[in-house]
């Protein structure tokens, strides 16, 4: 990484369980100058760790060209996904990846790969107090709820 400023994108991703599974995912992304920008959507029949996936792909998609960004998931398992295999999973052709994240996964690598990126990415403890992290859980709910309030109409 090179010394310029950092963006911090925290990102999280919530279903529901019961009828149409509803989900969400949100994120908060920090400039290193200015407001927050956040930003959260919802699904139905999904499940959680599609919607942590989405919300990195979303995310990715506010910075500004040549960015450098920490991208902080209080989920290890995609932290840990992203980190070390995104680009053997591009060299072949994202054939090996779960089929239920493969679409989200090829548009975090487009994003980095065609905007020319500087990511990292970082796990955070979840619900313990780190306000990036709790208001990505927070809109990633409301994204849920929206769901499951759409399906009952």
């Amino acid at each position: 990484m090179s010394g310029r400023a950092e963006y911090h994108c925290y990102t999280d991703g919530s279903c529901k369980a019961g009828d149409g599974a509803p989900g969400g995912w949100g994120f908060v992304v920090k400039p290193p100058e200015g407001l927050p920008l956040e930003g959260y959507g919802k699904a139905t029949n999904t499940l959680a760790k599609v919607m942590e996936y989405q919300a990195v792909a979303e995310a990715l998609l506010v910075l500004p060209e040549g960015a450098s960004a920490v991208v902080f998931s209080d989920n290890q398992s995609l932290v840990e996904n992203l980190a070390k295999h995104l680009d053997t999973w591009r060299a072949r052709g994202f054939t090996r990846v779960d089929p239920l994240v493969v679409e989200s996964a090829r548009r975090i690598h487009a994003s980095i790969a065609e905007r020319r990126l500087a990511v990292r990415f970082q796990w955070v403890r979840s619900h313990n107090g780190n306000a990036g992290n709790e208001r990505a859980d927070a809109l990633a709910a409301q994204g849920a709820r929206e769901a499951k309030a759409d399906k009952k109409r």
